[in-house]
């Protein structure tokens, strides 16, 4: 199931009466997807607003703040079981999930007529959980996507209706993947919706043997071990951007780190956490990095931000700190 099961586009299609249920941006392409297909969405449900920023003020998520802009209906239940009656008398033809945020009960899935449908940005059985885009580059994967699927109690356990493979780019972070994860999950919804519509929709059940779980990030998550290798490290600094965020300890303050990176597979010879004195012997490049010795290689990175301070590319951050020999990091 890990390949493409066609392109995403559909043509030609039934409308359908929806209730979309989704919270973050990356929902937002589906949503408006959705509205410009001529499906008819009844019902958008959300998570409530939260607190955000400095100031701690009460933010609406993106997916409400689009629906209010395509004049839709919005709920933002604490738990979404509470309206699953007032979800069942809209009389859906299906419910469409993405990033909602909370399990779904079964009085919910239920009130579609045609089923729940996630679309879920991994290639399942590989990454059930919250965090699958984050989680690909934090461990490596060149390669992910995104599978439509009949939703059941389970945790991404349902049965796969399409998958479409993407390639992860060599610098790409879980932020730029995932905006494009959102258009292909997007067109992927359509194609999805249009079969099931015309009663073509595949049922490919999961090996749970394959599954592999893909938590929530934690904040603690960015915090670099400089004993890791070099590109353990890489794969970590673009996974947590933009959240939790890499970083280390300059002088005891947290600095943040931001791609692109950079891999040098020598060994340095020097401390993990050491920035380059004698040890490294200056080329042509390598003064745009800012150049950290590991467990095992270099890692160079692009951007940094110290304490209190705008972010800097590693060029401008390394002249703000002057001439001297830079302390180790993680300290």
């Amino acid at each position: 199931m890990s390949e493409s099961l066609g392109n995403s586009t559909t043509s030609g299609h039934s409308s359908l009466d929806l209730v979309f249920l989704g919270t973050p941006d990356i929902a937002v392409p589906s949503l408006e997807a959705l509205v410009r297909a001529g499906h008819r969405v009844r019902l958008v449900v959300t998570q409530p607003d939260r607190p955000a920023g400095r100031g701690r003020k009460l933010t609406r998520c993106a997916v409400a703040l689009a629906a209010d802009a395509l004049g839709l209906t919005v709920s933002q239940p604490q738990k979404v079981g509470s309206i699953a009656q007032e979800i069942a008398a809209l009389a859906p033809d299906a419910l469409a999930v993405l990033a909602f945020g909370q399990m779904l009960p079964a009085p919910v899935l239920a009130a579609g007529r045609l089923g729940a449908i996630n679309v879920h940005t991994s290639l399942l059985p590989a990454l059930r959980g919250a965090a699958p885009i984050s989680r690909a580059v934090m461990q490596g994967l060149t390669q992910t996507g995104v599978s439509t699927m009949f939703m059941d109690l389970g945790m991404d356990t349902g049965d796969v209706i399409f998958q479409e493979a993407v390639e992860i780019g060599p610098q790409e972070t879980a932020g730029q993947l995932t905006g494009r994860l959102a258009v292909l999950g997007a067109n992927l919804l359509l194609r999805t919706l249009a079969a099931l519509a015309q009663g073509q929709a595949p049922r490919l059940p999961q090996d749970p043997g394959q599954a592999t779980l893909a938590p929530r990030l934690s904040k603690a998550e960015g915090l670099v071990d400089w004993s890791r290798p070099a590109r353990e490290l890489d794969w970590q600094v673009r996974g947590c951007d933009p959240w939790p965020g890499a970083y280390t300890l300059l002088e005891g303050q947290p600095l943040k780190l931001f791609a692109p990176t950079l891999v040098l597979a020598e060994d340095s010879g020097a401390a993990p956490g050491t920035v380059p004195g004698s040890w490294l012997p200056p080329r042509p490049g390598l003064e745009d990095w800012l150049l950290v010795a590991t467990g095992l290689g270099v890692l160079g990175l692009g951007q940094a931000q110290a304490a209190g301070k705008k972010r800097l590319a590693a060029r401008e951050f390394l002249r703000g700190l002057g001439r001297g020999p830079l302390p180790r990091l993680g300290l």
